[in-house]
């Protein structure tokens, strides 16, 4: 049975293990052998961007690395290939305790106050990178730094940075993790070696959700289809009703005639106690919906009609953003994102 050590994060899903105490690496082979062949030569980037969609693998890599970078510090004597990290190992438990000395994992931050995560990895954050960095490195090892994900940064939290990509203590690692390199300052892009990732095929897919014991083999295949790729996205699809989320929602924006009383009812399902996942799920098929129209009005080379997709993105990534900051009705929410698709997809 599984047993969580690593603290929860934002984005932690129930009885799902987190990337930073995940033994298991499926797909992403050449990327970690490129990985292992740079470090064992020298010539390993002092700045990784691990870029590709959401839940293929990226962190979970991140950590697979740093894994290998604290098990064999001499470079030279390396092996050329990841080995699969022993979860009994105290290595290996300290950096899925976040409790590692050579190891700062940034992603957004718990209040305490207000009894939830932020929305965005904040300039503060940022600023335990110099306290880190001032302090002697354990056995004199490298230090890896990870941010995830970097697309979560604000403004100060991306310039601050910026300044220690820049000038980065002797054997000392960034990773920063991407789901979308366009939500980064080109700068930060400029200074890193961007390792882009694929999304997982079909029985990758298969074999890693039985391997995390998430596996449904009637809807197997079905799931991976609607999956794009993405563990994460299976998991929410077959476990917390994703599926039936998305298909109600896709249904209210197919219809003509909007079904007020259906999308607060949606909202309802959304929105109840403990439900933070169901939540997610919703705001991700809306603006996955809204992305799918912006892609195929631009391969019709409608441009006007791309332009106001990605504007009615925007305008829901807000809108996500201000129900998340502000605590607004999560009920009311969704029916409201559900009626703004309806009118914008039949205008």
């Amino acid at each position: 049975m599984f047993e969580r050590v690593a603290p929860e994060r934002f984005d932690t899903l129930p009885d799902i293990p987190e990337p930073a105490e995940n033994p298991i690496l499926i797909g992403h082979e050449r990327a970690a052998d490129m990985l292992a062949g740079a470090y064992r030569t020298g010539k390993l980037h002092h700045g990784l961007l691990f870029a590709g969609p959401p839940g293929i693998g990226k962190a979970t890599l991140a950590f697979h690395l740093a894994n290998h970078l604290f098990s064999h510090p001499e470079a030279e004597t390396a092996p050329a290939r990841f080995s699969a990290p022993d979860p009994k190992a105290q290595a290996f438990r300290l950096i899925a305790q976040d409790a590692h000395p050579s190891l700062l994992h940034l992603t957004r931050p718990y209040v305490e106050r207000d009894k939830k995560f932020k929305t965005v990895i904040t300039v503060d954050e940022i600023r335990r990178i110099q306290r880190f960095l001032s302090l002697t490195p354990h056995d004199g090892g490298y230090r890896v730094v990870i941010v995830d994900p970097a697309d979560d940064l604000n403004v100060s939290a991306a310039n601050a940075l910026l300044k220690s990509l820049e000038e980065p203590p002797p054997r000392t690692v960034f990773i920063l993790i991407a789901h979308s390199l366009g939500r980064l300052l080109p700068t930060i892009r400029s200074r890193c070696q961007i390792v882009r990732l694929q999304q997982l095929d079909a029985p990758q897919l298969a074999g890693l959700l039985r391997e995390l014991g998430a596996s449904e083999t009637d809807s197997d295949t079905e799931i991976a289809a609607r999956a794009q790729g993405s563990v994460r996205n299976a998991i929410l699809l077959s476990q917390f009703g994703g599926a039936e989320i998305a298909d109600v929602l896709q249904k209210l924006v197919n219809e003509r005639r909007f079904d007020a009383a259906e999308a607060l009812r949606l909202g309802e399902a959304v929105s109840g106690r403990d439900r933070d996942v169901q939540f997610s799920i919703f705001n991700r098929a809306a603006l996955e919906m809204v992305n799918r129209q912006a892609v195929a009005r631009a391969e019709a080379g409608d441009a006007s009609g791309a332009a106001a997709a990605a504007d009615l993105w925007d305008e829901i990534s807000v809108a996500i953003r201000d129900a998340e900051t502000f605590n607004l009705d999560r009920k009311q929410h969704a029916a409201g994102i559900a009626a703004r698709l309806n009118a914008a997809f039949h205008a």
